[in-house]
């Protein structure tokens, strides 16, 4: 019976926006006169609403019921549609940031709400928007102003950076406490020197290392095409593959897989990051 409740509440939903889409081609007089009439039924709608509420709030019990009632969607939905309950802070900044969304992903990138605390809302921004120079201008021309439009009682918006954690890293690696370097453990370059998919050299005596970060993780590869030992810094990477400037092998940088020659994979370091500094396990 539930389920087939819920389905009436979609077909019924579903009419409603049939009926306005056919309202928009209506001649301008005719569809000001529908819209009107819209208006005033669901004025009255309101109306007989509120009353109702009032009086289920009189009593302890109708409150109880009032608060079940609210739980069906159809319900809830009604009362949301007339103001009579407000959805919280979090779900309305929320629903603003589907006005930027499009945009930011015609650009390749996105948002992300972190949190909100009391007039001040924390997002960050993913993908291309991440750590481009444009970065400050699509905070505040795109979501800042999308935000404050809908929600006026957001008087801040800051833009969180984005987190850095580790790669690869086995069990036996993760239980090394105390001092990194007694425990074989090598300080690399600081984690805000690593752009997003682009790797880095990195050379420690005669060892060489690949460094990459790869959606906020470090992963950390012996520098060396398993094909022939040849050194693969100078790459093409196209998002998480890199291409072997000397034979063409190709290998995804996520996981060190091969995609040329499934047999083979790049040999992974264990990699922790702690403070913003990156430190690899060579031994």
């Amino acid at each position: 019976m539930k389920v087939q409740q819920e389905e009436d509440f979609q077909a019924l939903a579903g009419r409603v926006d049939r009926v306005l889409d056919s309202i928009k081609g209506l001649p301008e007089d005719a569809r000001m006169k529908a819209m009107e009439l819209k208006k005033a039924i669901e004025a009255f709608h309101e109306h007989a609403l509120r009353k109702l509420v009032r009086t289920f709030r009189e009593t302890e019990a109708g409150k109880e019921l009032l608060l079940k009632a609210a739980e069906d969607p159809s319900i809830y939905a009604m009362f949301l549609m007339h103001g009579i309950i407000k959805q919280d802070l979090f779900t309305r900044t929320a629903a603003a940031l589907e006005e930027v969304r499009p945009y930011m992903r015609s650009h390749g990138g996105g948002v992300e709400l972190v949190k909100v605390e009391g007039n001040t809302i924390y997002v960050r921004l993913q993908g291309a928007c991440s750590g481009c120079s444009l970065s400050a201008m699509t905070l505040k021309n795109g979501i800042e102003e999308a935000i404050k439009a809908r929600v006026p009682e957001i008087e801040h918006v800051v833009m969180v950076e984005e987190e850095v954690t580790s790669g690869y890293m086995p069990f036996h690696a993760m239980n090394d406490t105390g001092n990194l370097e007694q425990n074989g453990w090598v300080q690399g370059p600081s984690a805000s020197e690593l752009e997003e998919g682009s790797p880095v050299r990195f050379s420690h005596e005669e060892l060489d290392v690949l460094l990459v970060r790869l959606e906020g993780k470090v992963m950390a590869f012996r520098n060396q095409c398993p094909h022939m030992g040849m050194s693969l810094d100078g790459g093409l990477v196209d998002n998480s593959i890199i291409t072997c400037p000397w034979h063409g092998f190709r290998f995804d940088l996520s996981t060190g897989e091969c995609m040329t020659a499934p047999h083979v994979q790049l040999e992974p370091f264990p990699v922790r990051v702690e403070d913003e500094k990156i430190w690899i396990r060579l031994s």
